[in-house]
Order: structure tokens, then sequence, then C-alpha cells
């Protein structure tokens, strides 16, 4: 079946269908639509201004490399499951400054570093700000039922499942979130008394020399991109140039 991705609404293809008394499947979701009819697999951008809709190709790069990766290594050893936030309720807020530490594209790079993805995936993914979306997208539907609503002589008949969940596949986008959390987990450890919260990839602490180089150590270690934050006038982060 060949897949074709539209820079248009599938409202359009939609109405044709159905005013033609066609038989096809639909599926609407949240950043991406699509529809077969016949031999054809069409992929329509929703109107998510931040979901670019020449990625589109991205989810089937993913997919594929992740089916690589899994076909090569039939087992995964998940890292302990921490929590998504956390924060160091006996922090000392009155003494020092707050700095933070934000990984960029976080789950992509870490489905990069592990192998999941492929370095031309990965390249693709991070050529503009704007892949944000599409890049969580194509690793938050790995190995997720896929389900269609079903279309006979323009009407709607009924549900149809075409693919089964693969919990390979699912375990997969599993490890990188784990794998994220347990890395702020490991360095409010390495932090200590210093620690003061981390939110999903990036994590806040005391501001000092030995803290950044700790954490820093740390993030390149592990292979991770990252940029430095603190506070400014009106107490909230930017981004701060070392």
């Amino acid at each position: 079946m060949k897949k074709q991705f539209k820079n248009f609404s599938c409202d359009r293809t939609f109405k044709k269908l159905v005013g033609g008394k066609q038989n096809f499947l639909i599926r609407k979701g949240s950043d991406i639509n699509q529809i077969i009819f016949g031999d054809n697999h069409y992929l329509f951008a929703t109107e998510n201004k931040n979901f670019p809709k020449n990625k589109l190709y991205l989810f089937k790069m993913v997919n594929d490399d992740v089916k690589k990766f899994i076909d090569n290594n039939p087992f995964i050893d998940l890292p302990p499951q921490k929590k998504i936030k956390d924060f160091n309720y006996d922090y000392d807020d009155e003494v020092g400054t707050i700095t933070g530490t934000d990984l960029d594209h976080a789950y992509w790079r870490i489905a990069y570093v592990k192998g999941y993805i492929s370095k031309k995936t990965y390249q693709h993914g991070i050529k503009d700000e704007k892949s944000k979306n599409i890049r969580l997208a194509t690793l938050g539907v790995l190995g997720t039922e896929k389900k269609y609503e079903r279309y006979e002589n323009g009407e709607c008949i009924g549900m149809v499942v075409l693919k089964k969940e693969n919990k390979a596949m699912k375990l997969i986008y599993k490890d990188i979130r784990l794998s994220c959390f347990f890395m702020m987990y490991e360095l409010s450890i390495l932090l200590g008394e210093n620690f003061e919260s981390w939110n999903t990839d990036c994590i806040y602490y005391r501001d000092s020399f030995e803290n950044r180089k700790l954490v820093h150590d740390f993030f390149d270690m592990h292979n991770m991109l990252y940029k430095q934050l603190t506070y400014n006038t009106i107490d909230s982060f930017k981004e701060f140039q070392d």
C-alpha cells in the first residue's frame, strides 16, 4: 500500500469519497488524519500550526528504524520508574540563586543515542524547531493500535482494527521516557541539598560553578545536548549563555 502525504485538509477528500459513495477507511487524530482508499494510504496534517505538514514522512522513518532495532535487539531493559517531576521540599531557597539545565529535544536525542532511530532520521527531525511536536508524535504513537472508521457506499458501518498493539514498540517509547526521568533522578541524588526540582527534561538547582560542572559533565557522559537557564528580573527562566 502506497503512502501519500497531502498538504491540505482531509475534509475535501472525505467529502468526495462520501459523495461518490465509495468504500474507504478513515482515522482522525489530533495531529494527523488518515484515509485508506483502494491501494492508497493518504496522510493529512491537521490545522495544528506547530505540526509541519512537510515533516509527515518522519512517521515512516521512525517506524522503520524502530522495527529494525527490535529485529536485532529483541530484549529491552527498562530503567527504574521515576516521577515525571519531583521537588526537594527541604530546599533552602534563601541561600544562593537557582539555575536550570534544560535538555535539547530530549526524547528525540535519547532515541538516537540508544540506537532506536538512525542518524539520518535524527537529523531530519532537528532541522527546524517547528518539528518538535511531530518528533514527539512519531515516538508517542509507536506500537499503538490503529482503529479506523469503515465506510461502504459512502456510509459509516462501524470500526475496524488494521494494526494491533505492538508491545515491543510501545516498550521503546516507555524506555525513552523512563530513561529521561531516571537521568533527572540520578542528578538529583548527585546534587544532594543543592537540588531544587526537575520537570520532565529540565533540572533546577543552586547555581554555582561546581554544580553546573557536575550537571554538564553528567549530560556530556550520556551524550545529551542541553542549554543553561537562569532567572531574570521578572522571576521566570530564560536561556543563559556561558
